[in-house]
């Protein structure tokens, strides 16, 4: 111990350096402050003392650094700018020296230092030596930095916000604005802070918004502002703005300010003003629309009504004619009676269809479950008594019970059924299939035959009222049986469409929801 005791004060330049028992109280002092590294340079700033605070931070051994110079804990570019001479030098002038920096470990890896130099000197002012006293601060510089970046990120937040953000104090005074607030309200940041809120607000409203501050200052939380009411913004140049404004309480300096984010909605307003007038103009538009359908639904009864008494008289009195004088006439005379009595019989047909079609947009539905399958079977056995001199191979599988009226829905199938018999009549074999795909919130139906078939280019065309892709001549129809399908499926909140190729067979389908629509 003696001898270390004198190689100590022998590198200290000096014999009153220290005295055994100073050193020794320095000692016993190092060893109790482990969190900090204390260590004794001489004049020269050679290591003298290491204690174990200095050995647990950068990872030396005390005989490892005892006697050199304290500038292999710095960094090579500052021992080359000179730094570690520089901070003796400043110390020994000021008489002590408080800096941070980066210091490196035995290992060579860096850790930021908090460090106080100080000089110590004799009664005379000579410089004995120096005491350095050291702290490993780089896990708290890396959090401040964390921290700084963060305030950094959330003031460019606030800043580049897209709304306006206001910070008013208990007292109702401005402290903080984004750019977004000098773009709304018009002024420029440095007249709006320090000045009380209802500078952007309305005159008018003055009065309750101060009793409306008072009230959030009392009972401080997040929540929109003026629930129920319509708020605006006042600009700079007087005019009001319609604005939308979401409060939030913060803690600053000891009180509670808010953090007002303010939504300027004169858009939004102007567009749902013009909305409301556009659903307002379709109101009408639809209004007018029912009204016309009304009106041309009772023309239509009323003309296809009317004009079953003259077309009875037209086929009774041809054929009186027929009976009385049928042996009298001559070929051509009887042809043409031939022709007036199947113009008028099919001119009967189309009335009787627009009457169809006109009572399906009158009628109201009788809402139950129907049984598909029991349908399509007491179809085709109806059917059967027509085609019986024909060779028709019927496929219907397993159906579903839907949802629907059953008079309707009997018609729909009536019809898909029937067009495929009458245009499958000029196939040797025709082939009939009656099916179903059960689907996420629907039910798919089709009717599919081997017959004619249609150009698709035409598709669009067939569910329209008169609309026909075939010559009367060629297949008997008044056009009007597929539209009355359309109408009756529409009305159960479905769709229809129909697949074919010309001589390659059609399909036809309808789909219904398996739960109607609450208008019908």
């Amino acid at each position: 111990m003696k001898e270390k005791d004198d190689m100590e004060m022998k590198a200290a330049g000096s014999s009153q350096a220290s005295t055994p028992e100073r050193d020794l109280l320095f000692r016993l002092m190092a060893e109790q402050v482990r969190d900090y590294a204390l260590i004794l340079l001489d004049a020269k700033g050679d290591i003298v003392s290491w204690n174990s605070g200095a050995q647990r931070i950068t990872r030396y051994q005390a005989d490892e650094v005892l006697g050199r110079h304290y500038s292999l804990l710095h960094p090579k570019e500052e021992v080359k700018s000179g730094a570690p001479q520089r901070e003796l030098t400043v110390s020994g002038s000021l008489g002590s020296l408080e800096l941070q920096g980066w210091r490196l470990r035995k290992d060579g890896s860096r850790f930021w230092a908090s460090i106080a130099l100080t000089v110590l000197k004799d009664d005379t002012g000579v410089i004995l030596g120096y005491s350095l006293i050291l702290h490993d601060n780089t896990e708290r510089r890396a959090s401040e930095e964390a921290m700084a970046k963060s305030r950094n990120m959330l003031e460019r937040l606030f800043e580049t916000a897209p709304d306006a953000v206001v910070v008013v104090d208990g007292g109702g005074v401005i402290r903080k604005v984004n750019q977004q607030a000098e773009v709304i309200f018009g002024y420029m940041r440095e007249e709006m802070l320090g000045q009380r809120i209802e500078l952007l607000i309305p005159k008018r409203f003055h009065k309750r918004h101060r009793q409306h501050l008072r009230n959030y200052f009392g009972d401080p939380r997040a929540r929109k502002m003026g629930i129920g009411l319509e708020l605006y913004g006042r600009h700079k140049n007087g005019a009001e703005i319609p604005v939308d404004i979401m409060l939030n309480p913060i803690a600053a300096q000891d009180a509670t300010w808010v953090f007002a984010v303010i939504r300027d909605i004169t858009l939004q307003k102007q567009g749902e003003a013009k909305i409301l007038e556009l659903n307002l103009a379709l109101r009408n538009q639809l209004d007018q629309l029912a009204a016309t359908n009304r009106e041309l639904e009772s023309f239509s009864y009323s003309v296809s009504h009317d004009l079953r008494a003259p077309l009875r008289h037209i086929i009774g009195f041809v054929d009186l004619l027929n009976a009385k004088g049928g042996a009298n006439l001559d070929d051509k005379s009887r042809h043409y009676l031939n022709v007036i009595s199947g113009a008028a019989t099919r001119m009967g047909m189309l009335i009787d269809d627009l009457l169809a079609f006109s009572r399906m947009g009158r009628s109201d539905m009788m809402k139950g479950w129907v049984d598909l399958g029991l349908l399509v079977r007491e179809i085709v056995a109806d059917l059967q008594t027509d085609v019986r001199d024909r060779k028709i191979e019927w496929d219907v599988t397993a159906l579903p019970v839907v949802l629907g009226d059953a008079a309707m829905l009997r018609q729909v199938l009536i019809n898909l059924i029937g067009n495929a018999v009458k245009f499958t009549r000029g196939k040797e074999v025709a082939r009939i299939a009656v099916g179903s795909l059960e689907l996420k919130g629907e039910t798919d139906i089709f009717v599919k035959d081997n017959g004619v078939g249609f150009d698709e280019a035409y598709a669009n065309k067939l569910f329209g009222l008169f609309q026909r892709l075939h010559a009367n001549e060629e297949f008997e129809g008044t056009g009007v049986g597929l539209a009355i399908v359309q109408r009756i499926v529409l009305r159960h909140g479905g769709r229809v469409w129909a697949e074919g190729t010309v001589d390659g067979g059609a399909s036809f389908w309808f789909s219904l929801p398996k739960t109607l629509p609450p208008s019908v």
